[in-house]
């Protein structure tokens, strides 16, 4: 089923505001919450890669994903810093 931009864009965020609470250690998100986070924002980024990666929404959708994807790299970083103490 096709979702619209717009809902797939706040799904998206939803998921990258949890992600970034995880990273900076707010909201005593726990590391399992983390790796969830981190699980559903790739989830997020792929299903716009693959239902806009054409049309009008496509640049915007890109632009989202490569964020999406920094935030990932973040909260993977801290996972193995928690991991490691």
């Amino acid at each position: 089923m096709k979702i619209s931009f717009a809902k797939a864009k706040a799904e998206l965020d939803e998921a990258c505001s949890i992600l970034r609470s995880f990273t900076l250690g707010l909201n005593k998100v726990s590391q399992k919450a983390g790796e969830k986070g981190i699980a559903q924002v790739i989830s997020h980024c792929e299903r716009l890669e693959k239902l806009f990666s054409t049309g009008p929404d496509a640049k915007e959708a890109a632009n989202l994903i490569v964020a999406a994807r920094f935030r990932v790299k973040a909260a993977e970083s801290r996972l193995e810093l928690l991991r490691n103490k």
